[in-house]
């Protein structure tokens, strides 16, 4: 094999390792589940799994679903309500999981005056699966108000996202392919020269 020829060998195995492949990855959602602690002075907490929660899909690098209800919460009665709710989402695929956040919650209801508010206080971290793959979750909370009522409620969505698809190397920056481009041109510039 001549120089010419391994210098182009060369160069499209640089060029292709740095190539990602992008292909859309499969996910199922099989539940959630939620644990509530916390203060209740006259009034009550429920949370329930949304219904059609579970779900499939498919996301490619970069894409994010659209929001989807998860929990719905519901706090009734007259007093005073603060807490936490530990929330989890259930995955089978593309890996056997559970993302977990935690949400702190505040509700007033005096029955002429009531308002609520859930805020996401922690959110679940970035999942890995497979060979390099990441998936990040989020949670998102709600407010309520209302006048002359005894109950509050509201729906804790999710979304999720897909950063890095196993098995696929980084994609260079700019800048580096514009250095290999310069290195391989000094070659052939040197290699011209030569034979000059």
């Amino acid at each position: 094999m001549d120089r010419n020829n391994l210098l182009a060998l060369v160069a499209g195995a640089a060029l292709a390792g740095t190539a990602g492949t992008a292909s859309a990855v499969p996910f199922t959602i099989t539940g959630g589940s939620a644990d509530v602690t916390g203060l209740s002075i006259g009034s009550t907490v429920d949370v329930d799994v949304a219904d059609g929660l579970a779900r499939s899909f498919n996301l490619e690098v970069g894409q994010t679903t659209d929001r989807f209800d998860f929990l719905d919460v519901t706090v009734s009665g007259l007093g005073l309500t603060t807490g936490l709710i530990d929330a989890q989402l259930n995955f089978s695929q593309p890996t056997t999981a559970t993302a977990e956040g935690v949400l702190a919650g505040f509700s007033v209801i005096l029955g002429l005056a009531s308002s609520g508010v859930l805020t996401v206080l922690y959110d679940p971290g970035p999942i890995a699966f497979g060979d390099g793959g990441l998936f990040d979750v989020d949670f998102f909370g709600f407010s309520d108000a209302c006048v002359f009522c005894t109950t509050l409620s509201g729906t804790v969505q999710a979304t999720v996202s897909l950063l890095r698809a196993p098995g696929t190397t980084s994609v260079p920056e700019p800048a580096t392919l514009t250095l290999l481009g310069a290195g391989l041109a000094a070659m052939g510039f040197a290699r011209r020269r030569r034979r000059a």
